[in-house]
């Protein structure tokens, strides 16, 4: 199989990308980055349609193990628009210039575990609101809504349960002002009292 020198020449530029990257482990290990920062990624040279060259990413991995590994897990973000449930649209960024510091889509189908070392310059931070749509988006990716939506539905079986049981106690509270109002009593336990001092002598 024929290929194309022009191809041959980006694979060994990427190689030459990849040992340059490996001679700052050292230092990437040490660098603390957040989920929901955004750096440039080196991607490097995939297979196929895998994510490549140096683009933007989100942080996705937890603080702690942002912290304790030399690896994160991350999102990229591009400019490329498929109407399906894995691309989730990010708000444009300005820098004080008015210049677009981020735009583009974060593709969660392309979720990669990178080393820190191909990490560049931070570009910003995703609100929380667009961390909550994105994290939507991971769960619709990986078929975990079927398991998000069996808690909801268990916690809204509770909640209502407990509405019902607010509701009961409403009503008997009613009924048993309704009860002293007829009685005459001042409250619920001289009424109690009678009641079973009734009972007694029945």
């Amino acid at each position: 199989m024929q290929i194309e020198l022009n191809k041959i020449q980006e694979l060994l530029d990427w190689m030459k990308t990849k040992i340059y990257l490996n001679t700052k482990i050292e230092q990437a290990n040490k660098r603390y980055v957040k989920r929901g920062q955004v750096y440039n990624c080196y991607f490097g040279i995939g297979i196929g349609n895998e994510i490549q060259k140096l683009r933007p990413c989100i942080i996705l991995q937890n603080n702690i193990g942002n912290a304790k590994s030399g690896n994160v897990i991350v999102a990229p973000i591009t400019h490329t628009y498929k109407n399906i449930p894995s691309i989730k649209e990010i708000n444009k960024q300005y820098n004080n210039d008015g210049i677009i510091l981020l735009d583009g889509y974060v593709n969660v189908s392309n979720i990669l575990c990178v080393s820190k070392a191909r990490l560049e310059n931070y570009i910003t931070t995703l609100s929380n609101e667009e961390m909550k749509e994105i994290d939507i988006a991971i769960a619709i990716s990986l078929n975990l809504m079927h398991y998000y939506a069996k808690l909801k539905n268990n916690l809204q079986d509770k909640l209502n349960y407990i509405e019902k049981i607010k509701n009961d106690r409403n009503i008997a509270q009613d009924q048993i002002k309704e009860l002293l109002n007829i009685s005459g009593y001042s409250n619920f336990q001289e009424l109690k009292n009678f009641l079973k001092n009734y009972r007694q002598s029945v």
